[in-house]
């Protein structure tokens, strides 16, 4: 991965990890998983597209679906847990996407 998109992860790791004293990080095949005593969320890096995936345990349907930013894969096969996917490209999405991490970490 380019050093924009490490930095982008980073950002998005220390911010999972600051969440509480009982995260843990497991990195795995195809993705890294975040959790307590379940994933609350998994996060797939695409150097290829300069890309972030994170999948979270929150109901699509509890929340407002923005195309190209969120996406219900509740019936789309993918790697990790959670029904919702958030797309990050670029610093702003992490911002955006802190509410939506911080609903996941509150039901695992």
């Amino acid at each position: 991965a380019n050093s924009e998109l490490s930095d982008r992860y980073e950002t998005l790791k220390a911010y999972l990890m600051a969440l509480g004293d009982d995260v843990q990080m497991k990195i795995l095949k195809h993705y890294i998983a975040f959790k307590r005593i379940k994933n609350f969320a998994c996060v797939e890096i695409h150097p290829g597209t300069g890309k972030i995936l994170l999948y979270l345990k929150v109901k699509p349907d509890t929340v407002t679906l923005e195309p190209g930013f969120t996406r219900d894969v509740s019936n789309i096969g993918h790697y990790g847990t959670g029904d919702l996917e958030v797309v990050i490209s670029n610093n702003e999405d992490i911002e955006k996407t802190k509410p939506y991490i911080n609903m996941s970490y509150d039901v695992s």
